[in-house]
């Protein structure tokens, strides 16, 4: 035993030794690209930092089981966050636009406002405290401008380096995939789970957050603790570590946000109680629950009326005014349809072809079609799931997946509504719920793997179509380079066409049903 220990000792350190030597290897490059006060400086405060954090990441991997796929996911998702963070920190000075925060290396404004804010509350003498008080109005919140304040002051107060807390926001997003994967197993394959890591390290708006300051990496983090937290809890399993997890993501959320806190807590709540009905044979029970679930949403939604109102209704204006082509296409329409109208325009953002046709500087443009390019990969696949879930055989997976689809959809038409037409807050809204949106595409892709299900396909295919025209209608746009179509004429074309598809679908699968028959 006393031999086994020490080889179990020894082998623990060998990785604790290659994080050190990483971590100043990773260290001298990212000072040495962002440059941003002195080397030396620069370099022990980054190398401390990715030193603690690749601790923190090494022992929740050896928490979750020491799984070796995990341990690529998590490396792979950080290196991503790190380089691409570091690439746009210093490219966006060089080829962005003339703008004080691209000059500074920001993708988003709010995030350089914060950070400028961080810097003086680190440098006041002032307690953190302060983060939370109306002083610093760039945080609406104050949970990560006090946490980018006590980075500097603690670990940099001798140059201000946003960079550092990119550091942070890739580490959150590996930290994410243990809760993520480890949450799914408890129900569904292997297979599933991995799947939905993978999308999780890969997906570009995820990407795009996890290289920036953003609050979402660690919204998404805490999102996946709680979902780890429903999963096990569900599974009546480590319920110790399941109470400590629900607690500590709980409070991060509120730190972070408290209306995605409360809509994140009521969401996994929402889940773990319709999955849970089955179990309880009292009807008043359900009945009592069900009904102060409803009160509880319906003096939500009373209280929050006229905030969420005038914020819809703002959101709808200003994407109707900021676009040129919305407001000319809605010219002699109703004002009552500019809101369902600018609903689905958001759905769809971002537009991919518009990222395509976009005369931007490349680096913008590269970034638009990646984004673009996730998007539009992702959105059928949730789309196929809203339908398909139905079919499975009534069982505890079934609960799972119907419950988190709808809540996904729902998701998505209110960040969607919240930030009206938005090509940048819309999106980043809705990828606060990326692990659930990769665990149901992850199923999808497993379903129609083992189905051999061929309207997946068809759906892609309608999808195509609707890129060939857009496509076409944006490069017009800008380049006068084709004939453009009406836009109503096009809308029809591409609904002829996809009902063409979906009918011609229908027709083929009935034909072999036949053939199978005789």
């Amino acid at each position: 035993m006393k031999i086994q220990k020490n080889i179990s000792q020894r082998n623990s350190s060998i990785p604790i030794a290659g994080l050190g030597l990483v971590g100043l290897i990773l260290s001298a490059i990212f000072q040495g690209v962002l440059a941003q006060g002195s080397f030396w400086p620069g370099f022990f405060a980054t190398s401390l930092l990715m030193f603690f954090l690749g601790l923190m990441l090494f022992f929740v991997w050896v928490l979750a089981g020491r799984n070796r796929a995990l341990a690529w996911m998590m490396i792979l998702a950080f290196l991503i966050r790190l380089a691409y963070g570091m690439f746009l920190s210093w490219g966006l000075p060089l080829f962005g636009y003339d703008e004080p925060g691209q000059k500074a290396g920001f993708v988003f404004t709010d995030p350089y406002q914060r950070e400028e804010s961080a810097w003086e509350l680190a440098n006041s003498g002032e307690p953190l405290t302060q983060a939370f008080s109306d002083d610093y109005p760039t945080d609406q919140y104050g949970g990560l401008l006090a946490l980018s304040a006590l980075i500097y002051r603690t670990i940099s107060p001798d140059a201000h380096r946003p960079g550092l807390i990119i550091i942070f926001s890739a580490t959150a997003m590996a930290l994410s995939l243990p809760f993520v994967v480890s949450a799914i197993q408890t129900q569904f394959s292997k297979k599933v789970a991995q799947g939905a890591g993978w999308i999780l390290v890969f997906y570009p708006e995820g990407i795009l957050l996890g290289a920036s300051q953003m609050r979402e990496p660690f919204l998404i983090l805490f999102f996946s603790m709680l979902f780890w937290a429903g999963a096990h809890w569900l599974s009546r399993k480590q319920l110790k570590w399941t109470m400590l997890t629900l607690f500590i993501s709980s409070l991060g959320l509120f730190l972070l946000s408290y209306r995605v806190a409360i809509s994140l807590i009521g969401v996994i709540f929402l889940w773990i109680w319709v999955v849970e009905t089955k179990h309880i044979k009292q009807p008043k029970v359900k009945f009592l629950v069900w009904g102060a679930m409803g009160l509880i949403l319906l003096v939500g939604v009373w209280i929050g009326r006229d905030w969420l109102g005038s914020v819809m209704r703002w959101d709808t204006l200003q994407t109707v005014v900021n676009s040129g082509q919305i407001q000319f296409q809605l010219e002699g329409f109703p004002k009552w349809l500019y809101f369902p109208f600018v609903l689905i325009y958001g759905v769809f953002q971002p537009i991919l072809p518009a990222a395509i046709a976009d005369p931007a500087p490349w680096i913008w443009r590269s970034l638009g079609i990646l984004r673009g390019i996730g998007w539009y990969a992702l959105w059928p696949l949730l789309a196929y799931a809203l339908i398909r879930v139905w079919w499975i055989k009534p069982s505890k997976k079934k609960r799972w997946l119907v419950v988190v689809t709808l809540l996904i959809w729902v998701w998505i038409f209110i960040a969607s509504a919240r930030a009206g037409g938005d090509q940048w807050d819309n999106p980043r809204y809705r990828t606060i719920f990326l692990p659930w949106l990769a665990f149901v595409a992850s199923w999808v892709i497993d379903w129609v793997a083992r189905t051999k299900d061929r309207w997946l396909g068809r759906l892609f295919i309608i999808e195509g179509i609707f890129l060939a025209f857009i496509t076409e209608w944006y490069l017009s746009r800008y380049y006068a380079l084709f004939p453009r179509p009406n836009f109503w004429v096009m809308l029809s074309l591409i609904f002829g066409l996809s009902m063409l598809v979906i009918g011609g679908g229908i027709f083929w699968d009935k034909r072999n049903i036949k053939k199978r028959l005789k």
